[in-house]
């Protein structure tokens, strides 16, 4: 019973830890987030779409997008268009250049035929 009620509290102990750093790391996003929107917000509309692809962090990505659709009434048509169209300059993808052959699972019943997906 004593090691019971040890580890009710420690666990109680441990949320309230765990509760008050949260507030502050919320904090930080919020502040990341206002300073990459007013960043965005001084850019010309021509400088944002050319950031298009570029971005490496998802807040980015997420900011550069509400901020291109906030200026959408007021762009060109040559803007829009380019804001409708893939990004030129965007940062390549990850390609699969694995050489894996795939694993081939089951036994018993059944034909075991597991494919997998393996690069070049």
């Amino acid at each position: 019973m004593k090691v019971l009620l040890n580890v009710l509290s420690a666990t109680a102990l441990l949320s309230s830890v765990v509760c008050a750093e949260m507030p502050s790391v919320n904090q930080e996003r919020v502040e990341t987030q206002s300073e990459i929107q007013n960043r965005f917000k001084a850019m010309k509309t021509d400088e944002l779409l050319e950031r298009r692809g570029t971005m490496s962090t998802q807040q980015e990505k997420e900011q550069l997008h509400n901020e291109l659709m906030n200026r959408q009434q007021t762009m060109t048509k040559e803007q829009k268009e380019k804001f409708m169209n893939k990004p030129e300059n965007r940062t390549p993808k990850m390609q699969n250049k694995g050489s894996g052959k795939g694993m081939m699972q089951g036994n018993g019943m059944g034909s075991g035929m597991g494919g997998g997906k393996g690069g070049r």
